[in-house]
């Protein structure tokens, strides 16, 4: 999936797999946050951090087109959210809506637009163990096989929620 994630000028993003969150140093820079302001007071006088300074330490890039998909959610179509639709066409998942429940994080795979991070993963991860990605596999199959990491990344590592585990579709 090497090749789509450059093609996305993304590659750098899997450096960060294994990240090690210092929860003492978060607590310390929040405490001298002010919001009035944008930045960290120090003993030493204030500091804050730009757009360019995270793209120096992340080496992603932080100009072309966003990372989004699009502005507007999907129509609803035969009673299912438009989401669903939209998840199953870009990633090939038909995501359970109602009546079921994820064994892993006992929450639905998806509501309200949002869909499980655990679930998403968890499915793709059972998929490829018993069809694994290999040189041979399509393209579209990569595709997706890269579209689902990026998920996981962005909405599981960069973007994550403490409380939900839960990546926002709209």
């Amino acid at each position: 999936i090497l090749t789509f994630l450059k093609r996305a000028r993304l590659d750098s993003i899997r450096h960060f797999n294994g990240i090690q969150i210092d929860r003492q140093l978060i607590t310390a820079l929040a405490e001298r946050w002010r919001k009035e302001t944008h930045c960290f007071n120090f003993r030493e006088g204030e500091a804050t951090i730009t757009l360019k300074d995270v793209a120096i330490l992340t080496h992603l890039p932080i100009d072309g087109k966003p990372v989004c998909v699009s502005d507007h959610p999907p129509e609803d179509r035969d009673g299912m959210p438009g989401w669903v639709h939209f998840i199953h066409s870009h990633l090939g998942v038909k995501v359970p809506v109602k009546g079921c429940v994820d064994a892993t994080d006992r929450m639905p795979p998806m509501r309200k637009h949002q869909v499980s991070i655990t679930w998403l993963t968890k499915y793709f991860r059972d998929h490829y163990e018993s069809h694994p990605l290999t040189e041979e596999s399509p393209e579209d199959e990569k595709e997706r096989y890269a579209r689902v990491y990026l998920i996981g990344m962005i909405g599981g590592v960069f973007f994550s929620k403490k409380s939900s585990n839960l990546l926002s579709c709209g």
